[in-house]
């Protein structure tokens, strides 16, 4: 299960400098998001996530990764997310594109 939530999490952390221990996350469906962040930082992930590609995957799994760093959609959010993942913008918009279809099956 390369493509599973937790795999890809351990396989994304290394990235992620500036989380130092891996974060505590539970797999939760929720019916407008892929993923959340609490100011603890520990994560949810949508358990409908793994239907979709790896790649928008990796973008929500570094994209709350980056939400313990700066809890907000800051510039500094963006930023971070940019260096994490150069790609993110084109993912993202063929992740929304998709969100209807993985969200609602």
């Amino acid at each position: 299960m390369g493509n599973s939530l937790s795999a890809r999490l351990k396989v994304l952390l290394p990235k992620a400098s500036w989380v130092k221990n891996v974060p505590l996350y539970k797999i939760l469906i929720m019916q407008k998001q892929w993923g959340s962040c609490s100011t603890k930082g520990n994560l949810i992930l949508n358990p409908h996530l793994v239907k979709a590609p790896r790649e928008y995957i990796d973008y929500v799994i570094l994209h709350e990764l980056c939400h313990i760093a700066e809890h907000n959609h800051s510039e500094n959010f963006w930023r971070l997310l940019t260096q994490v993942m150069p790609n993110w913008k084109e993912v993202k918009a063929r992740l929304d594109g998709m969100a209807e279809l993985y969200l609602n099956e």
